[in-house]
């Protein structure tokens, strides 16, 4: 049995400032009676930011031309359309929305289900946070804190005058949703917001009404997608103007799920040409036919369609790969080291250079070939390049070369002698920026047994701060690869990648020292 709402929910007559309704608008801007869904207004330093459900306004060309109407209320006999709309009408701008391009994709991902948008001044060519007032503050929501109290839930059903409210408490629902139990909020609802600290006018919003089922199956039961980093990259999309995802159209598929049974070795690294952005990672993969593939990341948390550097069966002895900033030119540089112990860099790789720029730093020799994983970063080496280098060996030895560079490796710094017993179970080792208060970066493994560790400020410590991401007999032993790069939001080295069995893709974002987020499917088993 569902729970009862803290407040039942009730008609505002009067209307709220910052709540309102999409207007279908004629040719000549004025609004027709057809309205859909429910927006509110952000706080915002254009003042005219919105913000409604992804699925409001993905794919329906009758909503081009429309406006946002706040405090949408039943019309005054004296004055109808000044009481229907007592702030005025404020019109969207074109080109002016912003979606996550997970959303738009053939498959929306509800994760992602929010959006923004700008609109212009009304007729009194007034600015919308100049007459509402101050716009709702948008608010993070993490993980752990899905469960809240008191919160505000305010929608408009289809076709009426009227806004809905309640309050009540929310739960956590699939560790990544909001729910919440409120009666009587049917088709027409979505958008609306979830607000706490509300005081009649405006709260500090922590969801929208869509995500799960695009809002829910029932009329008493709503669900908000998650607002992590992914809503506050959006608004900051929004609030600079900078422009939109790119459509899915562009290029995000990344193949089958039986393609990537076939993926034998990953990693990422910055493989840009010089006018694109390089706070961006890529991901280069291995195949088992001997492909190397690089799939431009779009900072979107997502990935552009791939592009051959090379396919030449010689590659399939290619065992172990990383990639860094060795030489400190424009793009990253593949480090790679063959089953026959060989060890050749590869400078500056991108779409358009590839692989030709090689150089040979070892020749086939007994040490080497038995490196078991590797692993480049900035990790304590005087500089601020990310061309240190771990390594790890099957004997359990762990060592880190500081500096290396296209004349070969340089100091060596012993991690962990041999023999050892706990080392040799790292399957996969990558650099990654899990605090950002620290200056170097910190070390991800995953190890055979599932657990998935993180290491803090390892040149220094010697893996003596270790932060637990997941514990042994986790679903990460079930993993078959694993790297770290920086995909979307912030500009930190903290998204991570795994391949699972049947060929499943999932990216994780924004790790923490303490938190591993629920996965997003990238190709689906």
């Amino acid at each position: 049995m569902r729970s009862l709402a803290n407040e039942p929910t009730r008609q505002v007559p009067e209307g709220i400032a910052t709540v309102g309704v999409f207007l279908i608008r004629n040719t000549d801007g004025s609004p027709t009676p057809d309205q859909f869904c429910t927006a509110s207004a952000v706080a915002s330093p254009t003042k005219s930011l919105v913000i409604t459900a992804a699925h409001c306004l993905k794919g329906d060309h009758r909503h081009q031309d429309f406006a946002f109407v706040p405090g949408y209320r039943t019309g005054a006999s004296t004055n109808k359309q000044a009481g229907e709309t007592p702030y005025g009408i404020f019109p969207a701008q074109e080109d002016k929305v912003w979606i996550d391009a997970r959303y738009r994709a053939a498959t929306p991902d509800d994760d992602v289900d929010f959006a923004f948008l700008r609109v212009g001044p009304n007729a009194n060519g007034r600015l919308l946070e100049d007459v509402v007032g101050r716009g709702n503050e948008l608010t993070s929501v993490p993980t752990a804190s899905l469960a809240r109290k008191n919160v505000t839930l305010v929608g408009y059903p289809g076709g009426q005058k009227t806004p809905l409210q309640c309050t009540n408490d929310t739960t956590a629902f699939q560790s990544r949703f909001m729910e919440i139990a409120c009666d009587g909020f049917r088709s027409g609802v979505s958008g609306g917001p979830f607000l706490e600290n509300f005081d009649g006018r405006r709260g500090d919003l922590t969801g929208v009404i869509g995500g799960y089922k695009t809002g829910g199956l029932y009329d008493d039961i709503s669900y908000t997608s998650q607002f992590d980093e992914d809503v506050f990259r959006l608004y900051r999309q929004a609030a600079t103007d900078a422009p939109p995802d790119p459509e899915p159209s562009t290029g995000t598929s990344m193949g089958s799920a039986a393609t990537w049974t076939h993926a034998r070795v990953m990693t990422t690294g910055r493989f840009h040409t010089a006018s694109t952005d390089n706070n961006v990672s890529d991901l280069i993969v291995r195949w088992s036919d001997g492909e190397l593939s690089l799939y431009p990341g779009n900072g979107a948390y997502g990935f552009g369609r791939d592009v051959q550097l090379v396919k030449d069966k010689d590659w399939q002895q290619a065992a172990v790969i990383t990639a860094g900033d060795f030489t400190g030119d424009a793009s990253d540089d593949l480090l790679v080291r063959w089953t026959d112990g060989r060890l050749t860099l590869y400078k500056d790789v991108n779409e358009n250079t590839k692989l030709m720029d090689k150089v040979d730093l070892k020749g086939p020799n007994d040490t080497w070939s038995h490196a078991s994983t590797m692993a480049a970063g900035r990790f304590g080496g005087g500089n601020t390049r990310r061309d240190d280098l771990l390594v790890t060996w099957t004997s359990g030895e762990v060592t880190l070369y500081s500096n290396v560079d296209a004349k070969g490796l340089h100091a060596e710094k012993q991690l962990v002698k041999p023999p050892d017993t706990t080392w040799p179970h790292a399957r996969d080792v990558s650099a990654g920026d899990f605090r950002p208060d620290t200056g170097d970066q910190d070390l991800f493994v995953r190890w055979s047994d599932g657990e998935v560790t993180a290491y803090e400020n390892i040149a220094a410590a010697t893996f003596g701060r270790d932060h637990r991401l997941r514990p042994a007999k986790s679903p990460w032993r079930q993993a078959l690869l694993a790297t770290v790069g920086t995909f979307g939001g912030p500009a930190r080295q903290n998204d991570v990648v795994a391949l699972w069995p049947d060929g499943k893709l999932t990216l994780h974002p924004d790790t923490t020292g303490t938190s591993l987020l629920a996965e997003r499917v990238l190709v689906p088993q």
